[in-house]
């Protein structure tokens, strides 16, 4: 049941793609146990900084005001590589032997100066803190992280991100994903699991569920979605859904 839960908080939390414009290319997109949120003022310091007291950029209140001395943090960082001339770094402490677990996202806007643009913060036994990573599409570079999330619904905390010469671009897959599922389903009908979306490709599918569906076995049919890229930004291709 506990599962069941996270997986229907998760998802009813995801920021709407409405709520995702207008914000500033810099802001910092915290996943937390309260949902999804920005923060809109850029987060650029040096190293060190995200290094140091996990209090310090507890964005989602997920310690719940503990005090320093009831914190045991081991922290580290490991650089993931470089697109368009910008070093990504990752950063992620351990708090209290996995009571909450942070992953920190930076990329080096200038030298000595790292800007964090995603934070997600979960404790060990709900999401699977893995490396972010670059991934080739096409004839650009996109930097990922797709960690699992428990339960058996395969869902993941996933983010993709394309860069210019000024920076990351947060492409919004999985909100596009929903926006496109809402256009394209039968009323009652619904995808109950999480990834379908292969980034190598930029194609999404999944089985579709109708009302009244057990979940291991949907009757609904199949949509599909092909993304493409254009100008660093996510457009749709194609899209189709297909009653069985």
């Amino acid at each position: 049941m506990r599962n069941l839960s996270l997986l229907a908080l998760l998802f009813m939390l995801a920021p709407t793609a409405a709520a995702q414009s207008g914000h500033p290319r810099w802001a910092v997109l915290v996943s937390s146990g309260k949902g999804k949120s920005y923060i809109d003022e850029a987060s650029c310091h040096p190293l060190e900084y995200f290094l140091g007291n996990p209090l310090s950029f507890d964005y989602g209140s997920d310690l719940f005001g503990k005090k320093p001395d009831e914190i045991k943090d081991k922290v580290h960082s490991v650089r993931i590589g470089e697109i368009a001339g910008y070093a990504v770094l990752q950063v992620t402490h351990d708090v209290n032997d996995g009571e909450l677990l942070m992953k920190m996202i930076l990329i080096e806007r200038k030298a000595n100066q790292l800007c964090e643009i995603y934070q997600q913060q979960h404790e060990a036994a709900m999401v699977a803190v893995e490396p972010a990573y670059l991934v080739r599409v096409g004839g650009e570079t996109l930097l990922a992280t797709t960690d699992p999330v428990s339960g058996n619904g395969a869902w993941r905390e996933e983010q993709y991100w394309a860069f210019d010469k000024d920076g990351p671009i947060n492409l919004n897959v999985r909100d596009r994903i929903t926006e496109l599922q809402k256009k394209l389903l039968p009323k009652g009908a619904t995808v109950m699991n999480g990834g379908g979306f292969e980034v190598q490709t930029l194609e999404y599918s999944m089985p579709v569920w109708k009302e009244g569906d057990a979940h291991c076995c949907p009757t609904g049919g199949t949509i599909k979605i092909r993304f493409a890229l254009k100008d660093h930004r996510l457009t749709v291709a194609s899209q189709s859904f297909a009653a069985n």
